[in-house]
């Protein structure tokens, strides 16, 4: 897959950078591809969740996949607005969802598919980095030419941990590292660190939201530079080659 594309818009976020949309805590983004439309958590609002898609245009019709980071409420709150629309799904979840909630998923959807803690192929050149931690929590990974697109939900499981798996996985750099980073609770001596190290891993962008925490985002801002993008609602990132650009936000 060319990164050039791929095309990430945030869509829901306890920032916000577009007048037209609304911030709550919680996460989704909707990731476009040639082939797919795949909807990454749903947010903790569906009504916010469904009029910042409209705000942006974005055609929910269009979403073939719904891949759930985790099933902690600010990321699954949407869902049943978004299955009430659009049940023609098929949905990723891993093993910290329960049984219960999978049979009834399985009824609302177009079929239900449950990863284990390992890497797991979805899609063409589309990968879970399989449940991580206590919390089973996935990450998804872009597999492109020009290196790895990663989108964490709240990296519970620890953000540099996340790319160590997919650095690992796939033998190759991190073309660009976006999402919850969940950092905001952790003494600025480990945030230096982690930000170091996640540079060091080769990690060229990084756009972090949601959990990731203000002091952090700065930390990521002073070691990234020019590669850094401000997560939040409203943001668009596409590529231009390997080249990372903000379409909107």
């Amino acid at each position: 897959m060319k990164s050039n594309d791929i095309k990430i818009t945030t869509l829901f976020d306890n920032e916000c950078h577009c007048h037209t949309m609304t911030s709550l805590w919680g996460f989704s983004a909707l990731v476009e591809t040639p082939e797919h439309t795949i909807l990454f958590d749903t947010g903790s609002n569906g009504r916010v969740l469904l009029k910042n898609l409209q705000s942006q245009a974005l055609d929910l019709s269009k979403v073939d996949t719904i891949f759930i980071s985790h099933a902690h409420w600010d990321h699954i709150g949407g869902l049943d607005s978004v299955l009430e629309l659009n049940p023609d799904v098929h949905i990723y979840v891993t093993a910290h969802v329960s049984k219960n909630l999978v049979r009834d998923l399985n009824t609302l959807s177009n079929g239900v598919t449950v990863i284990d803690d390992k890497p797991t192929r979805i899609l063409p050149d589309i990968y879970s980095t399989g449940g991580m931690g206590e919390e089973s929590e996935q990450s998804i990974i872009l597999d492109t030419d020009e290196g790895l697109i990663i989108i964490a939900g709240c990296a519970h499981s620890g953000i540099q941990a996340i790319v160590e798996r997919a650095k690992s996985t796939f033998n190759k750099e991190i073309l660009l590292l976006m999402g919850g980073f969940h950092l905001f609770s952790k003494e600025e001596t480990k945030v230096t660190e982690v930000v170091n190290n996640i540079k060091a891993l080769g990690t060229r962008y990084v756009a972090p939201s949601h959990c990731t925490g203000a002091e952090a985002k700065k930390m990521f801002e002073e070691i990234f530079g020019d590669c850094y993008i401000d997560g939040g609602a409203g943001i668009a990132i596409g590529f231009d080659k390997d080249k990372a650009q903000l379409i909107s936000g």
